[in-house]
């Protein structure tokens, strides 16, 4: 069983507020679920000592700073060697995520990049690497969703939001 199935409706319902605004008070949170704004304090407190809460945030326009170009970038890697390639990646902060993955590709790397010069460059650095075998770059045209909250699921047994 999952690490949801040790929080309760009055920890669900603190995450939630978080999604929508991690800065709010723990007062105005206590306003909100009806309880006291110690109890919010100490159930954050664990929730990050658990770490269900991992940090806070704030959701920036990438493209107000600059990152012009989103792309996602299949890599083979030598056998043996994928999380070694994957760490060095891991330290260029173009490299907004990487997953393992199955299929074609050991690696799916999620990339922001200034423009297509500064995307060019970091793929040819990246097949420079010897454990490399080739990528497969699909440029991002638009972007439909992306969103980074994470569901909080009303109880533990639901898998999915929004599939009947």
């Amino acid at each position: 069983m999952g690490r949801t199935s040790s929080l309760d409706t009055l920890d669900r319902g603190i995450l939630e507020e978080l999604n929508v605004d991690a800065r709010r008070s723990h007062r105005e949170i206590a306003e909100r679920l009806k309880v006291s704004p110690t109890t919010i304090g100490m159930r954050i407190e664990r929730m990050e000592r658990d770490g269900i809460i991992r940090g806070y945030v704030p959701l920036l326009d990438d493209e107000a700073l600059g990152w012009e170009l989103s792309a996602t970038i299949g890599i083979r890697i030598s056998k043996g060697k994928l999380r070694e390639v994957e760490e060095r990646l891991a330290k260029d902060p173009r490299a907004y995520a990487i997953y393992d993955v199955t299929g074609d590709f050991d690696a799916l790397l999620i990339g922001r990049f200034r423009d297509r010069r500064d995307l060019d460059r970091f793929v040819k650095h990246a097949l420079q690497d010897p454990q490399v075998e080739r990528t497969n770059t699909q440029v991002v045209l638009n972007r439909v969703k992306e969103d980074r909250r994470v569901p909080v699921p009303a109880r533990s047994t639901d898998r999915s939001a929004g599939n009947a």
